[in-house]
């Protein structure tokens, strides 16, 4: 009975050790992202979006200051004033006190601007056009982060293929100086040989410790972009050819029409454009009207009462500044200056989304031609090195050949899986420049010129 008992406590034991042990390395598992999750995580975490939102909350509190202009303002205000000195008046009837020592105020005045010069108009427009460009700046500075994570994602893909290319090359440099000690103790490979591969083995490992270094780099760079502080993680993803076919012509047209940057410089020109025509309001005079319910104790009389008295007055008031001191036509020189920078950069902001939009759309020409070229390139180097072994292990050939053949290849294979990351990037910058995503992009010129089933479109003239 007790070696039952005994055996049954044992395998109680190995369960919960062996849970233990599994909910160990659950825990220390490191999590997987695609770059779907980066992109969901830097929407929420990275400090420029995060600081974006919160343009619309100050865009907000800036249409609620230039409301305030337009609508009526109420004021209270109440006094308390001590006089040491009760002055006083001689009667027949002795000394008539004039003042008490305690005196105190109460009131309410209510005020409505009625016109004043502009402003207050130039104000609420201002602030419709902020709240607008408020939007706007967020939806460019979400194209901004999602360029960075995809250009960051794809970067550490490819540097996890060298990594990867470096490690089977390093294997390759120690299976050949194994092969060839080997052969050197049997006498059919020369000290030379021998030397060569000890060195190629020696050369290879600096170029794998230079790419996993860059490996952590841009773990660690991505991590920030997403806001995480953590970088024990890992992501998942390849380095896929995305065919993509539109005209130059049709990018460009897109990106004037959609990109937020162009549409966020143009309504920070009609903010300065208000912005002019407040500071011009100066010129202009200003009226008012206002409500005034007051009381004070002790009322003036002869003798002061002392009690309460509450009042009504009310009246308009008009001002014009006739000299300011120049301040008018300075707060304007400097408006209309502000309003014709913004006017130069609202059509340098055009050019320069075009010439993005081109140099995205050539290195994407440049990256497709460059991974024709090296799929190529990587096949006949492939089949150099099945040439270059076999001739070594059977003895027609020195190591200097194979090794020669394995570096061929290895720099070949970095070669195509750099043009495959910068062709994806530059997907990835042509999106940024236009602001639209691939799929839109290419919805949108589908509908406009819908395609044939051989997949040229089809234009009406």
């Amino acid at each position: 009975m007790k070696i039952i008992r005994l055996t049954a406590s044992l395998l109680l034991f190995s369960s919960l050790v062996g849970m233990g042990i599994a909910s160990d390395d659950k825990m220390e598992s490191a999590p997987v992202y695609s770059l779907d999750d980066c992109l969901r995580m830097a929407y929420k975490n990275n400090p420029v979006i995060l600081k974006a939102r919160q343009e619309i909350e100050i865009a907000s509190g800036k249409k609620l200051q230039a409301l305030s202009e337009a609508i009526p303002h109420l004021t209270g205000k109440a006094g308390y004033t001590y006089l040491n000195t009760i002055n006083t008046y001689e009667t027949e009837d002795g000394d008539l006190e004039l003042n008490f020592h305690d005196n105190y105020r109460a009131g309410l005045t209510l005020e409505q601007n009625l016109y004043k010069g502009g402003k207050v108009l130039a104000g609420i427009k201002a602030a419709g056009l902020y709240d607008q460009y408020s939007e706007v700046f967020l939806r460019e500075a979400e194209g901004t982060v999602t360029f960075r994570i995809k250009d960051l994602f794809n970067q550490l893909l490819l540097a996890r293929k060298i990594v990867d290319v470096r490690e089977a090359t390093v294997k390759h440099m120690d299976d050949t100086l194994r092969t060839t000690d080997t052969k050197y103790q049997q006498g059919s490979a020369s000290e030379f040989d021998l030397i060569t591969a000890r060195v190629r083995l020696a050369n290879s490992r600096p170029p794998l410790i230079k790419a996993s270094n860059r490996v952590d780099i841009l773990k660690t760079i991505l991590a920030k972009e997403m806001g995480r502080e953590d970088q024990n993680y890992e992501i998942e993803g390849s380095l896929d050819f995305t065919p993509f076919n539109e005209k130059l012509a049709d990018l460009n047209r897109l990106g004037l029409e959609h990109r937020p940057l162009i549409e966020q410089i143009t309504l920070q020109e009609g903010i300065m454009e208000q912005n002019l025509n407040a500071s011009s309001s100066g010129y202009q005079p200003s009226l008012s009207l206002f409500a005034t319910y007051e009381g004070e104790q002790p009322q003036y009389g002869l003798p002061p009462e002392d009690r309460f008295e509450f009042e009504w007055t009310a009246g308009a008031a008009l001002k014009w500044n006739i000299f300011d001191g120049l301040m008018t036509p300075g707060l304007v020189q400097e408006a209309r200056g502000q309003y014709e920078q913004a006017r130069i950069e609202t059509r340098d902001t055009r050019r320069t989304v075009l010439l993005s939009i081109k140099q995205a759309y050539l290195d994407l020409k440049a990256a497709k031609k460059a991974i024709y070229s090296h799929r190529e390139t990587v096949g006949q180097a492939e089949k150099a090195y099945q040439i270059a072994r076999i001739r070594w292990e059977n003895g027609v050939s020195t190591s200097l050949e194979l090794t020669e053949s394995e570096l061929n290849l290895s720099e070949s294979s970095i070669m195509l899986q750099e043009a495959l990351a910068y062709y994806r990037i530059a997907l990835a910058k042509l999106e940024r420049a236009i602001g639209l995503s691939l799929d839109q992009i290419e919805l949108i010129i589908t509908s406009e010129f819908p395609r044939n089933t051989s997949g040229s479109r089809v234009v009406s003239y």
